[in-house]
């Protein structure tokens, strides 16, 4: 054989003699990493979860250790099943090791929700009204006649008849933006004119706003629409309208914008010539009301609450700084952020008062001042839940202020608190991991009322220390299960509740909702509950004082 053939065999051979292999870079081993899945995604605490270990690359066999909050458990399998007693935040910690001692971990936070509450109580649907936008903060108003007048971001008002059946839709105001939309609450007067504050939009550089009051009489025409947003100096503070809610009485209307500062402002009700103004820091970011004492009290957001003599606004407001006060707007009680919540007023030990819910430095806390000149008679701080942004209050039959509460994911410090103004001392509570953003509504009977953004209707009873649950529905379910209104609303998926519910002296009850899934379109709907027979006969027993939203105490 020839030499080099040989040599040539010898060498190839040599390598499979001493047990080697040739080199293949295809067949190394992808690196260990580890994942984990869930299931169910949304967990409360009582039910069983399923965690699943994802294995790629590394060489089996693989071990497996489990932790959860730093505890090891005693499965060393890819699947864990655990239950979660309580709510809360929990650290889920997987580490794998490889047949070679390779490692990999993954860690997962997983937020547990307090024990779901099931649905419970009967409300029954009397009619539902679709609107073609999406409803933010807007809540509902009944006339004297029955008629009902609601509004969304389409930027449109809607007068519905007593029965359900849409009446007419108009134009509020032309946007100057593309995200510009109608945030109002309609307020309505005793002849039938509906006020509405809309426009939320400005150009570039707040060169101009779209903020728009306006005056509907019953039949659609347009009453009167204002244009006195300039200040003393001829300056125009480019208005936009948050959840702005027109205060009325006997001659004159009281209302607000933002925007540059904003103003705060009394005209004439039946033509909309304007009476005076006041251009405090803020602006009016909500609803305006009148106490007895004879002030006009609002909330400029971060920059605190505001009240001053009504005579004095009517005169011109502009040169009587001096006549204002203010609270919450500056130290350690300043508010945090723009808190666009409502205020409520009542009475307590005899003097007229206002009365809200906001977050400081410290925490949120339900308060009670004195109309007249703003001192704080009492605060109550509810140091367990998070901070608000929303919300409001509303008065029961014994005086008890009744404040809607945000919450922290995984939490149950959401639903409804109830303070006692006199001492300032938290007198019973009801816990949802639900935001409510709304202010609730109290009827005859004592029953509380409120929507969440999770698109549930609830109705609670105090009872001593404690709140009974009395009602809880999902209104989607609701609207989706009644044959008259399944086909119209067949695309809704969660029925965000953003607003406030409404009671009227029949007992109806009406909320606004919307499509959170496509936000493109929401509704109203006209709910009864046997146990509610009317508004309680208190200060402030609903948003805007009552089913009009007359605001005035």
């Amino acid at each position: 054989m020839n030499m080099k053939k040989v040599l040539f065999v010898m060498l190839a051979v040599l390598p499979l003699a001493f047990g080697c292999k040739p080199e293949n870079k295809s067949s190394e081993t992808t690196p260990l990493s580890v994942n984990i899945t869930v299931t169910p995604e949304k967990v409360y605490a009582g039910d069983a979860v399923a965690f699943e270990a994802q294995v790629t690359g590394g060489t089996t066999p693989f071990s497996y250790q489990w932790l959860i909050d730093e505890t090891e458990q005693e499965k060393t399998t890819p699947s864990l099943i655990y239950t979660f007693k309580s709510n809360g935040s929990y650290i889920v910690t997987l580490n794998v090791t490889d047949g070679k001692g390779a490692t990999a971990q993954r860690r997962k936070v997983v937020v547990v929700d307090a024990a779901k509450v099931e649905e419970t109580g009967t409300l029954t649907i009397n009619w539902v009204g679709k609107m073609n936008g999406y409803n933010t903060k807007s809540t509902a108003a009944v006339a004297n006649d029955g008629s009902v007048y609601t509004t969304c971001r389409d930027n449109n008002l809607y007068k519905w008849s007593s029965t359900g059946e849409s009446v007419w839709v108009k134009p509020i105001y032309t946007a100057v933006s593309a995200n510009s939309a109608t945030l109002g609450t309609p307020s309505i007067d005793t002849d039938g004119t509906v006020f509405i504050g809309a426009g939320n939009g400005t150009t570039s550089g707040n060169a101009s706003g779209d903020g728009t009051l306006k005056a509907f009489n019953p039949d659609g025409s347009t009453k009167w629409t204002f244009s006195g947003w300039w200040r003393s100096d001829g300056t125009t503070p480019a208005p936009t309208c948050q959840g702005t809610i027109v205060a009325i009485d006997e001659d004159n209307i009281y209302f607000g914008c933002t925007g540059q500062n904003g103003i705060v402002l009394s005209a004439d009700k039946a033509t909309g010539t304007r009476k005076g103004f006041l251009a405090p820091a803020g602006g009016a970011r909500s609803g305006i009301l009148l106490s007895k004492a004879g002030y006009v009290h609002w909330y400029g957001g971060k920059y605190g609450i505001f009240g001053i003599q009504q005579s004095i606004l009517d005169a011109g407001g502009a040169d009587k700084l001096s006549e204002k006060w203010k609270q919450f707007g500056s130290g350690d009680e300043m508010a945090q952020g723009n808190y666009e919540g409502q205020i409520a007023c009542l009475n307590v030990g005899g003097e007229s008062c206002v009365a809200g819910i906001v977050t400081d430095s410290r925490g949120t806390k339900v308060y009670a001042l004195k109309a007249s000149d703003g001192s704080v008679v009492s605060t109550a701080y509810i140091d367990d839940t998070d901070s608000q942004d929303q919300g409001g209050v509303a008065v029961d039959e014994n005086g008890n202020i009744i404040a809607s509460l945000n919450y922290t994911l995984g939490q149950d410090n959401g639903g409804v608190v109830i303070v006692n103004p006199s001492t300032g001392t938290v007198v019973s509570r009801y816990r949802t991991q639900e935001k409510v953003s709304g202010s609730p509504a109290v009827d005859k009977a004592g029953n509380i009322h409120f929507g969440t953004e999770s698109g549930f209707y609830y109705i609670v009873k105090q009872d001593g220390s404690n709140c009974q649950l009395l009602v809880k529905r999902n209104i989607a379910d609701l609207i989706l299960k009644d044959s008259r209104y399944s086909d119209s609303f067949s695309k809704l998926g969660n029925a965000k509740i953003w607003c406030s519910p409404v009671i009227g002296d029949d007992g109806k009850m009406y909320i606004c909702f919307t499509d959170n899934d496509s936000r493109a379109f929401g509704g109203v709907i006209c709910l009864s509950y046997e146990g509610c027979e009317g508004p309680a006969d208190s200060d402030w027993p609903m948003i805007g004082h009552d089913r009009r939203h007359t605001c005035k105490q």
